[in-house]
């Protein structure tokens, strides 16, 4: 029963991950796993087997998450139900944050300015993130240049995935690789199930370089935040529970593009209840 509910867990975080405006770090912090994972990833050449123990679910979700959901949600949710589907995240982040705020109480005695500083300071970051705007679609046709430009692209990511409240697909589509990454997702599953094997190896020669640029990133940000967590804990908490409770709002604002009306509204109110609902399930060790 764990082993399915950690990849439940597992496939919520790979889901945020391709939602512009939603963090993967953020549902990891709301549904408590924070700390393990990024204890499990900082300790993967200590604790080998106790690590990918530790990970391997997640994993498993993550990869079926995305794998299941990219066409779904890039294709239909957002972009026939943008606010209901906005909302139903919003209710994971919202439903998460009362535990995040007793961590933070509870990791040290640092002043209460200094963490209001902090506070304000990363809350102010992910709202300016939200003014990048999209930049013009990139070509990935392989090349060593694209090779190298897609790692660090995957790096970036990665880094958004381990830090709550910043968006990786935000990122991407800042630089315009979003779509071309996405795309190339969704086109390599066609062509696994077509057993178009030319067509998997071209999309692979995008994903691939990405996927080892995310490792990378996945890796090193998370071994910065272990150090920060060890020596500033309460401020890096301050820190997390400013990004976390700003991610609603690019979350908000990216949903406006749709219709707005009673339904929309009623329907989002519901996803809502949903998405705080799971994540008080999903947070319960």
């Amino acid at each position: 029963m764990k082993f399915i509910l950690d990849m439940i867990r597992g496939a919520v975080i790979g889901i945020a991950n391709i939602i512009p405006g939603v963090s993967g770090g953020t549902m990891m912090v709301t549904m408590g796993i924070y700390d393990k994972l990024l204890g499990a990833i900082t300790g993967i050449f200590k604790q080998f087997k106790k690590s990918i123990k530790t990970l391997f679910p997640y994993f498993v979700g993550m990869v079926a998450g995305i794998g299941a959901f990219a066409f779904l949600l890039t294709k239909v949710l957002l972009v026939k139900f943008p606010l209901p589907t906005a909302f139903a995240f919003i209710g994971l982040i919202v439903g998460g944050v009362p535990v995040l705020v007793k961590k933070a109480k509870e990791a040290g005695r640092t002043g209460i300015f200094p963490c209001i500083l902090v506070f304000g300071l990363f809350f102010a970051l992910i709202i300016g993130l939200q003014f990048l705007g999209e930049g013009a679609e990139r070509d990935v046709t392989p090349s060593l240049l694209n090779v190298l430009i897609l790692m660090v692209m995957g790096v970036l990511s990665a880094a958004a995935m381990v830090v709550p409240g910043v968006s990786g697909s935000l990122l991407l589509l800042a630089f315009g690789y979003y779509n071309p990454v996405t795309g190339a997702v969704t086109d390599f599953i066609s062509a696994v199930f077509d057993m178009n094997f030319a067509g998997m190896l071209e999309k692979a020669l995008v994903l691939f370089p990405f996927g080892v640029g995310v490792l990378l990133g996945i890796f090193f940000v998370a071994k910065l935040i272990e150090w920060l967590l060890e020596h500033h804990k309460r401020l890096t908490y301050c820190g997390i529970l400013g990004l976390v409770c700003a991610s609603p709002v690019p979350v908000f604002f990216n949903a406006l593009g749709g219709v707005v009306n009673a339904g929309a509204v009623i329907a989002s109110v519901v996803t809502f209840s949903a998405g705080f609902a799971a994540a008080m399930v999903m947070g319960r060790e």
